[in-house]
């Protein structure tokens, strides 16, 4: 059974933990303080560690960074009250597998509590920080649907205020759909590739960059995915070449954001959002 940590500060604290979906099928312990949970690591090796939204992140990271000396590839979630984008970015140059802050949502963080325990040990979800600045940010994301949902989550905690809710959603919506089709077309699912995700930030907008290894398509030809005229007969087709369920995140995409633009050869997207 798949082991989760909770590090608390206090034994009081108000835990979103007690709330998540699923802990049943986890083996979840709770300790008060960094030095109970160094002792825990020491004695017992856990699979992630959920952090409290009482400490801070630079008690979290300085407390991961003890942590992995002692059980090395184990897998972190940051629960905070706030953060800055400076802290978001440090905790992805950190490799944290996922930050949330309030307003807690119970399902989103189950969900990814049960990818990271559920994750192979030793394996990389890597999204590296190539550059980052105020306004732009380049990352390299493996190849795997896990990194993608992760990044979603980056992303939601980067630039939600830029958005109200429901803007928000579609957007990160659009986002998860690109990355995606880069991840599982572009790049073929696998871990040794990586797909090339830029956030810029304008005056006027919010810009996402996509670049990923294949050779990309032709968008007039692509049977597998529906089309506004027709967005059902591409199901069967799908099925015959044994593709997953779907084709339907160009459609999705382009009434979700204001702009789509593809390259020439199509391994490159630009997704634009107008700010207010």
């Amino acid at each position: 059974m798949a082991r989760l940590l909770v590090v608390r500060q206090r034994p009081d604290d108000d835990d979103i933990v007690t709330r998540l979906p699923g802990l049943e099928d986890l083996d979840v312990e709770y300790v008060t303080g960094a030095a109970a949970g160094l002792e825990r690591l020491s004695a017992k090796p856990f699979d992630t560690l959920l952090m409290s939204p009482v400490s801070t992140f630079d008690e979290d990271l300085a407390f991961l960074q003890q942590a992995r000396a002692l059980r090395p590839g184990i897998r972190a979630i940051f629960l905070a009250d706030s953060a800055t984008p400076e802290a978001v970015l440090a905790s992805l140059r950190a490799e944290v597998f996922a930050v949330f802050t309030r307003p807690f949502d119970a399902a989103h963080i189950a969900n990814l509590v049960g990818k990271a325990v559920e994750a192979d040990n030793g394996t990389e979800y890597g999204i590296r920080v190539i550059g980052a600045t105020r306004d732009w940010i380049t990352l390299r994301v493996s190849a795997q649907l896990v990194t993608a949902d992760r990044l979603v989550t980056f992303m939601d905690e980067l630039h939600r205020r830029l958005f109200d809710e429901p803007e928000m959603d579609h957007l990160l919506l659009a986002f998860r759909e690109i990355l995606v089709n880069a991840i599982e077309h572009g790049a073929g699912l696998d871990p040794e590739k990586d797909v090339r995700v830029d956030a810029i930030r304008t005056r006027r907008a919010l810009a996402f960059y996509f670049r990923d290894p294949g050779p990309g398509f032709a968008q007039d030809a692509l049977p597998h995915a529906a089309t506004g005229n027709d967005p059902l007969s591409h199901m069967q087709r799908r099925i015959e070449a044994g593709l997953r369920p779907g084709g339907y995140g160009m459609l999705l995409t382009r009434r979700l954001v204001d702009e789509v633009i593809y390259s020439h050869a199509g391994n490159e997207v630009l997704l634009l959002k107008h700010l207010g």
